[in-house]
């Protein structure tokens, strides 16, 4: 073959090669613009389809988080109560046991042993009351717990 004619051959050749590239990237640009609508629609739908779903969902949601709530609380009141029956037991139960006295009361025993020594001091010299009488002081705590 000459020269201008392998030339011309080639030169056809690659006019078909180059058509068909263009049309192959052509087909490939519609396809993704399709691709791109197909998925603007759906997703359209799907979103509309998610949002009536959600709306049909709700009440039980409301429902479920509602019993799960009603569950911790009772669970949460529970370990509060245990915790409360803990420190009774370990804490203030032994405490029971132990006699702290108060200033107050270091004061309220004070005076009945002031009153209880003038009533001795009293029976002692022959001056004692008579059981019908009221005591001096009978208004005080100390005589009521005492007596």
């Amino acid at each position: 073959m000459s020269r201008k004619l392998t030339a011309l051959v080639d030169r056809v050749g690659n006019e078909q090669l180059l058509t068909k590239a263009q049309e192959a990237a052509r087909k490939l640009w519609l396809c993704g613009l399709g691709a791109y609508s197909l998925a603007t629609r759906s997703s359209v739908r799907t979103v509309e389809t998610l949002v009536r779903e959600g709306k049909a969902m709700q009440p039980k949601a409301c429902q479920q988080i509602e019993e799960k709530s009603a569950e911790l609380m009772n669970t949460a009141n529970t370990t509060i109560q245990r915790g409360e029956q803990v420190v009774r037991e370990r804490f203030l139960r032994p405490l029971d046991f132990v006699l702290l006295a108060t200033r107050r009361d270091i004061e309220q025993l004070s005076l009945r042993v002031i009153e209880l020594t003038a009533e001795v001091h009293q029976l002692a010299t022959g001056k004692a009351k008579t059981a019908a009488e009221p005591a001096e002081n009978d208004d005080s705590p100390m005589m009521a717990s005492t007596a």
